[in-house]
């Protein structure tokens, strides 16, 4: 068998970074560990038409069982930019095996072009597909093919740590991840994450860690980092882990993250932590500073002083640029009670960007299964939602079912509205882009500091897409000459 993984993470909301997806070189891994061979393009949507079809033709041509692998995690939609490569490949390669994975949906406009699509978490079922086993345990659908993992085993799943050579041409202003475990142990009502309330008892060993960091410097300059936990700081043995895992390095590591200031409110210790990991950029899921509504998503901001607390993780790391999360609509808030909250972060410089969404709630319908679905979507009227009405837009030719609700004080429709009067509200006084566009930014050098983060966007991301465009040339370069001669 022959594998090759086409990736690509840079559209939908990042279309302008340079940063290396995990599961095509989880992919890979498996695949080499099993004796196949295995490659991977990255940035499909970038390559030309003939580049891609000379890669593929190429690659294959002396293999009996290709395997073409698409990896999207972040916009299903690329898929429809080489829909007629698909088709191509299928004609040229008639025992060709098409299998898709990185989403939590599927789209059935490709039957009978894709043979199987991977929802969530994967490893183990790609795993089983590679060894031929049976699959009937994971089938939610069967045409298209859809496999999703409702018996993921969260104790004894490995976290992901990519293995890249030469031929990947790395470049130092690439951003690469890493995982210190896998899932969160946490439960909060409003999360859709299928591997939350997990134990986390595999942890990324810190000797392996450091030798990544180390590695990854010495043979290829590469300096920036995105922590894939979900919550970095659930614990404080992973902080600790990361902690040990960038002293007695020649250079500091630049890692941007998912974290939790609640959890900071009662752990004090982890401010030292923060301080010496220091952090490139950190993203706080706060939802909002309303601490009864906190509770009610299972959340303990009430517990101490929130913005006392981020008042605390500014001055112990003033080079780390903090984002906060905020939702609209959430049953117990209130407009006036956001507004004053959002003054107050911006008045006393708490935070240096502020995102806002409107309360999604979601509907399992074919290509959205339950295990993706909250607490929330589950049981709205439970959490004190009611729903009016289930609308739709079109994806492509697909309907796209999108949950009308209404809570104590406002409905979808209207947090929408305050989501722009937040917005509008903040204006430049707040810097608008989130941790990971702030840490790719800076891993191409476009951002030197939090202040530049406060530049004109069209200003910044102008350069950030004709800079990254130039990288991926660059690559499709190096990569087709070497595939060529494979």
């Amino acid at each position: 068998m022959k594998l090759l993984v086409l990736s690509e993470n840079s559209n939908g909301a990042w279309p302008y970074l340079y940063v290396r997806s995990m599961g095509p070189y989880e992919l890979r891994r498996r695949a080499k560990a099993k004796g196949f061979k295995a490659e991977i393009i990255e940035w499909f949507t970038y390559w030309s038409k003939d580049q891609l079809k000379a890669a593929i033709k190429s690659y294959f041509s002396d293999t009996d069982y290709p395997v073409l692998a698409l990896s999207t995690p972040f916009y299903l939609q690329d898929i429809y930019q080489i829909k007629d490569i698909l088709v191509w490949a299928k004609e040229l390669f008639p025992n060709i095996k098409i299998i898709h994975g990185g989403a939590r949906t599927y789209d059935d406009n490709f039957d009978g072009i894709i043979d199987v699509f991977f929802l969530g978490r994967s490893m183990k079922m790609f795993d089983d597909w590679l060894d031929k086993k049976d699959l009937s345990l994971y089938t939610v659908n069967k045409d298209p093919l859809v496999l999703t993992n409702n018996y993921f085993d969260q104790v004894i799943d490995n976290p992901v740590m990519p293995d890249f050579y030469d031929y990947d041409f790395l470049h130092p202003k690439d951003m690469v991840g890493f995982e210190i475990g896998v899932g969160c142990k946490f439960n909060c009502t409003f999360c859709n994450y299928e591997l939350r309330n997990s134990k986390i008892t595999n942890l990324v060993d810190t000797k392996q860690l450091h030798e990544y960091f180390d590695m990854m410097y010495k043979k290829y300059k590469v300096q920036h980092y995105f922590a894939a936990d979900d919550t970095l700081n659930e614990t404080d043995e992973k902080l600790e882990i990361v902690a040990e895992a960038v002293s007695n390095l020649t250079y500091s590591p630049r890692i941007t993250a998912f974290a939790r200031v609640d959890i900071i409110n009662g752990r004090k210790q982890q401010l030292k932590l923060l301080e010496k990991i220091n952090f490139q950029s950190l993203f706080f899921g706060i939802e909002t500073f309303n601490p009864e509504v906190s509770k009610k998503l299972r959340k303990k901001s009430g517990i101490g002083n929130l913005y006392e607390t981020l008042k605390q993780i500014r001055e112990v790391c003033p080079n780390t640029f903090t984002v906060a999360g905020l939702i609209i609509g959430l049953h117990g808030d209130s407009k006036q009670h956001i507004f004053e909250s959002v003054d107050k972060v911006i008045s006393d410089k708490l935070i240096h960007s502020l995102e806002f969404y409107p309360l999604h709630i979601a509907k399992e319908n074919g290509i959205t299964k339950y295990d993706y679905l909250s607490e929330i979507d589950r049981d709205p009227e439970k959490h004190g939602y009611k729903i009016n009405d289930v609308i739709s837009f079109h994806h492509h030719n697909k309907k796209i079912a999108v949950t009308e609700w209404e809570s104590d004080w406002t409905t979808y429709k209207d947090a929408n509205t305050i989501v722009n009067e937040l917005e509008t509200h903040c204006g430049n006084k707040i810097a608008r882009i989130g941790h990971l566009t702030y840490a790719g930014l800076s891993s191409m050098g476009i951002l030197k500091s939090t202040k530049d983060a406060y530049l004109q966007e069209k200003v910044i991301y102008s350069k950030a897409h004709a800079l990254s465009k130039q990288l991926k040339e660059l690559y499709i370069g190096k990569k087709l000459k070497y595939l060529e001669t494979k």
